[in-house]
């Protein structure tokens, strides 16, 4: 699949499944790690996840972009095969709230794989840290 289709496939899963995604208030906490929560709504069926977001991506309207945030979680958590992996690959600090976001995640993320499946991926973290075109694409990607 190349990295074009791979937002077209976000954008359609968003579609689809007729998402509804919300940025929930910043906190001290979060923002220190950036980290920002999201709210992901789908008929009578709501959550919330902490996702990274490490280049304020949830300040741009788009709410394919912040359905990308939530799928590099899914995938970040779903690649690890422990907490220690997990905290290493992402750089997070051996914390009290890093376990239980991980905890979290053991929760939330199959819950959320429900919604979305795992045939949709998110655009490889490289792009996104270095701003490529695919990147640009994303983050200008209109509905």
């Amino acid at each position: 699949m190349s990295e074009i289709e791979i937002i077209e496939a976000i954008a359609r899963c968003y579609k689809d499944n007729n998402i509804s995604l919300f940025i929930l208030d910043i906190t001290p906490e979060l923002s220190q790690e950036s980290l920002r929560e999201i709210k992901l709504s789908v008929d009578n069926i709501s959550t919330s996840i902490i996702v990274f977001d490490e280049f304020n991506d949830v300040e741009i309207q788009n709410p394919i972009l912040w359905l990308h945030l939530i799928i590099d979680a899914c995938e970040g958590f779903e690649e690890a095969k422990d907490y220690h992996e997990w905290r290493l690959n992402e750089g997070f600090h051996d914390t009290a709230f890093f376990q239980s976001l991980y905890q979290q995640y053991t929760l939330l993320v199959p819950e959320i794989r429900k919604i979305i499946g795992h045939a949709v991926k998110a655009v490889d973290s490289h792009h996104i840290e270095f701003n490529t075109n695919i990147a640009i694409a994303l983050r200008e990607y209109h509905l």
